[in-house]
């Protein structure tokens, strides 16, 4: 049971004009680590962890509830004197609700639960009430906000299946990692601090685009290091990781992704903390994707010719789902778009049989003194890939493959 009369006194003990969004926040905890202790069961221990205050542009809710693998939902505590409803159609609120499909929201003594589209409410007592010092709480009041704390807590932590869902859940964290890198860049530069941040965007700039702004670095930064966690839980074939393994979950062919990854090590320094949470709830979100699902959803996995599935490569065509929620327009503007499998089938084999019977090469492109390939929109290197299954359909096992 939740002590609420010790609470509401908690609430009384000084003027409610004097009473700021952060005054009571500890009576507020205490309730909400009794309820965490009420809702937790023998397997998962429900933990409220009190967020530090961070900038607004890419600060998190106030409590965030969760267990030892999974996030649960988040609190955010208001003024006692605030306006939910104003509070409601804020951004901040919407920016939340893009983080979490389960949100709770405060002023201590109304409670608005958020569970995706759908929104309830509970009043504890009114501001007069508090002002009463021989106020009574109200029995029915008290059971029913009891409730719906309690379903806010009993949520299931989102397993997600659907890559849109997945990409969306992805998307937000990653903007909100851009922003933070963009503006601890410009701090490192302004102060001429050789920060790993700034030494990595010096890397860049020197060796692969002497243009290379701020802003772009941090936005390709920021992908590259959340779309590398999908790629860790991708490779690590249904097994939890953790931050200090994510790197080597990452396979070879992404050498550049596994490099970059390295800044991970450099999060409990003063100037990157303020970030971990991000990188800790796309952590949770990974370790909680239901990765058989996920790739029977993923449509490009779907595809058959000839009653035989053809193979494609989740760890690419993923991006374009990602990229396409994370920023559309730059999606559109760098050509992010992926063609289907049995298009790139169709079109490099009926080349090959232009080649075979047109211009009598009768190993096709497997012929490397008369064909050479330009892939000059490379992207994926799908066209490549399925131009090197057919070279080795046409070479005999006995043949010697030095021609390759």
């Amino acid at each position: 049971m939740i002590d609420f009369k010790q609470y509401i006194k908690e609430l009384q003990s000084i003027p409610i004009d004097e009473i700021t969004e952060h005054s009571k926040r500890f009576a507020l905890e205490t309730v909400l680590r009794a309820l965490a202790d009420d809702c937790a069961n023998n397997k998962n221990k429900i933990n409220v962890l009190h967020e530090p205050k961070r900038k607004d542009n890419y600060g998190s809710p106030d409590f965030k509830i969760f267990t030892n693998n999974s996030i649960i939902g988040y609190v955010e505590n208001k003024k006692i004197t605030e306006n939910l409803d104003k509070i409601l159609k804020t951004e901040q609120i919407k920016k939340y609700r893009e983080l979490s499909q389960n949100l709770l929201i405060t002023n201590y003594i109304e409670f608005v639960w958020i569970k995706g589209e759908v929104i309830q409410r509970e009043t504890l007592c009114y501001l007069s009430d508090i002002e009463n010092k021989i106020f009574k709480l109200d029995k029915d009041k008290v059971e029913r906000v009891e409730k719906l704390l309690s379903n806010f807590f009993s949520q299931a932590p989102e397993n997600i299946s659907l890559p849109k869902e997945l990409a969306l859940a992805l998307a937000v964290r990653c903007k909100n990692l851009k922003v933070f890198i963009n503006d601890e860049l410009i701090r490192q530069s302004e102060q001429n601090e050789q920060g790993k941040l700034l030494e990595l965007y010096k890397v860049f700039k020197d060796n692969i685009f002497s243009e290379l702004s701020i802003s772009e670095f941090s936005d390709a930064f920021a992908q590259m290091l959340i779309y590398g966690f999908f790629l860790a839980g991708l490779n690590a074939n249904g097994k939890r990781i953790t931050l200090r393994d994510t790197k080597y979950n990452i396979p070879a062919s992404f050498q550049l992704i596994r490099e970059l990854l390295d800044f991970l090590d450099e999060l409990e320094l003063p100037e990157y903390i303020e970030t971990k949470w991000i990188i800790d709830e796309t952590l949770s979100i990974i370790n909680n994707i239901q990765w058989f699902d996920l790739k029977q959803n993923l449509s490009f996995n779907k595809k058959v010719k000839d009653n035989e599935n053809i193979e494609t490569d989740p760890y690419i065509y993923f991006y374009e789902t990602f990229l396409a929620t994370y920023d559309y327009k730059l999606r559109k503007s760098k050509g992010v778009y992926y063609t289907p499998p049995q298009v790139v089938n169709f079109k490099v084999r009926a080349i090959d049989e232009v080649l075979i019977n047109t211009f009598k090469l009768s190993d096709g492109f497997a012929d490397r003194n008369k064909v050479t390939v330009l892939d000059f929109a490379t992207g994926t290197g799908t066209f490549l890939l399925e131009i090197f299954k057919i070279i080795l359909e046409n070479i005999p096992k006995d043949s010697s493959r030095k021609r390759l």
